[in-house]
This record gives structure tokens, sequence and C-alpha cells, in this order.
């Protein structure tokens, strides 16, 4: 069994905004937005005949434009698509690399082989002399093989993470409803069980799940809808496709203060029974056990990444 990535280096990704990658004005108004993720998109938002473009619009974006507190990512195309060398070789090669790497359709270990084979070929020496952890790396699952592979991909990938750190699955619930030859049923749960299977294996592996898009962009009740239902499923965060939905999908997937108030009074009070010798005990009528506390402390890192609370550590002999 691969140890798992607790110690993911990225942000909590609450929203990561798709961006036409082959668009300055856009891609400028996208970096001024506060968005956790910034996503610079080579593949479906930008049309065949300008592929080429974008490549040289997002290598440029990356250098050239000012992002501040947002996290910077590209989506190249698709392995399947014969377009995904170009990609890597225009980003990898750049003046600056992106923080993160997007890549859509990931069905299998031999994609991930792939996908690994190009970086270490364009930019492998780069990578190994930059000093600093490689760029992240965000798999999609978005087809039914790509979701009965999602274990063997994620640990194919985290074997391999001196070229890229795998941190983040998306699921992209349009792509994988197209692959089985479903039609997206508006209010439905149709990709309900999916959702859950790729929220569950990215949390069983350390990684942080992100939801698929909505669509209805101006819907905002159902976007919220949406959001809350992805996070009690699981899902660290949502992709968004219009500056009208970031507020909602950031605040939705943030976590409430006085829950990290109570975490923080919950995890004082479970070290401190423990110092005593005592193993359960009650808190504000609830019963409190290890399970609890160790829910308690994910919360409190979680706000600690957003910057809402100083930082966690974890007391001595205690499980983390």
């Amino acid at each position: 069994m691969l140890p798992l990535n607790h110690l993911s280096e990225m942000l909590g990704v609450r929203c990561l905004e798709q961006q036409e990658g082959d668009s300055e004005r856009k891609i400028c108004k996208a970096a001024s937005l506060e968005v956790d993720v910034v996503c610079l998109d080579l593949e479906d938002a930008v049309a065949a005949s300008r592929k080429a473009e974008a490549r040289d619009t997002t290598a440029k974006a990356l250098a050239d434009i000012q992002f501040g507190a947002s996290e910077r990512a590209v989506r190249i195309n698709s392995v399947q698509s014969g377009l995904a060398e170009e990609d890597l070789g225009a980003v990898l090669t750049g003046p600056s690399l992106p923080d993160a790497l997007v890549v859509p359709k990931v069905d299998s270990v031999e994609h991930v082989s792939w996908l690994f084979d190009r970086v270490s070929s364009i930019a492998g020496e780069r990578l190994a002399a930059a000093g600093a952890p490689p760029p992240a790396l965000i798999s999609m699952c978005e087809s039914g093989t790509g979701l009965l592979n999602l274990r063997q991909i994620f640990e194919a990938a985290l074997q391999k993470s001196s070229l890229l750190r795998l941190q983040a699955c998306i699921f992209g619930g349009d792509d994988f409803c197209a692959s089985l030859g479903l039609k997206r049923q508006p209010g439905s749960d149709d990709t309900l069980f999916a959702r859950r299977w790729v929220a569950l294996h990215a949390r069983a592996y350390g990684l942080q799940p992100i939801d698929q898009v909505f669509i209805d962009y101006k819907n905002t009740h159902g976007l919220a809808l949406e959001a809350l239902e992805g996070r009690g499923i699981g899902f660290a965060g949502k992709q968004v496709i219009h500056p009208l939905q970031i507020g909602g999908v950031q605040e939705a997937f943030s976590p409430d203060p006085h829950d990290v108030e109570e975490a923080g009074e919950l995890v004082a009070a479970f070290e401190r029974h423990q110092q005593e010798g005592t193993g359960a005990f009650t808190f504000k009528d609830r019963m409190i056990d290890q399970p609890t506390y160790l829910q308690a402390r994910n919360l409190l890192r979680f706000a600690e990444r957003l910057g809402l609370r100083g930082s966690v550590q974890a007391p001595t002999g205690m499980a983390t």
C-alpha cells in the first residue's frame, strides 16, 4: 500500500475557475477575482483552430500576469486527443511554470505512464534543478472506464511524485455522462454514485476531490444546493465556469467560523482528557472519542490552510 498523500502543499481548493486559455483579456479578469485556483484551459474552452494561439497566450500569461493569492493551473488536452504533447511542451518550457497541471479524461494507468514519460523528456531536468516542489497534478475522472480504474490511476501517479505531485481529482459530470451515452437531467441525481465514488477514493488517498460544473450559471439557488450536496458527499471544492459562481461556491466550501471555534474547543478538551487518562467524554451534550477528535482536527487544518486560524500542532503521541 502506498503512503497516503496527507501532506498536500496546495491550498484548500474550494473553487477552481475554468478560463479560456486563448483570451488574455479574460485571463487578466480572472486573475483579479480572488478565486482559489484559476485554470487556464487549452481543452474544451478553446476551438480546434485556436489551440496554438491558446498555448502561446497561456505561457505568456503565466509569466506576465499577477494572479495575487490565486494558484495558477493549466488544463491540457487529453492524452487521447493527440494534442497533449504540444500542450506540455508549451507549458513546461515557458518562462514560468504553472502551480498545477490539470489532465482531463485520465482513463487508465497507461495514460498516467504516457503523461509522466512526456513530462520527464520535456522538462525532467528543469524540474529536478528547480529546487522547489514540482507542479501539482490534478487528474480528471470523466468516463466510466476512468471511474472503474480510479484506484490504479491514483497509485500509479503517486509513485512518480518527483515530477508531478498528484494533489487532487476533478469529477467531470458532463463528459462522464457522454461517455456512457447518457444525458444529464437537471435536478436529478444521475451522477450521484460516480461523485461519491470519486470523493471516496480521493479522500482515501489524501487527495482533494473537486466536484462537477453546474452549467446553469445564472441559477444561483441551484448552484448553492449542489455545492452543499457536494460538500456533504465529501468534496473539497467545485469547478466553476463564470465569475457569478465564485462567491457562492467558495462560501459553501468554507468552514463556518462557529464550527472552527467549537472544533478548537473540542480538540483542547480531548487532549486535556487524554493527559488525565480519560478516554471518551461528554462535550456540549455529545459523546466524544478519537474519530470525533480527528474530524475536528481536519476542520482546523482546513481553516489553517485558508488563513482562518493559527497553525494546528499535533500533540506528542497522538494520532493525526
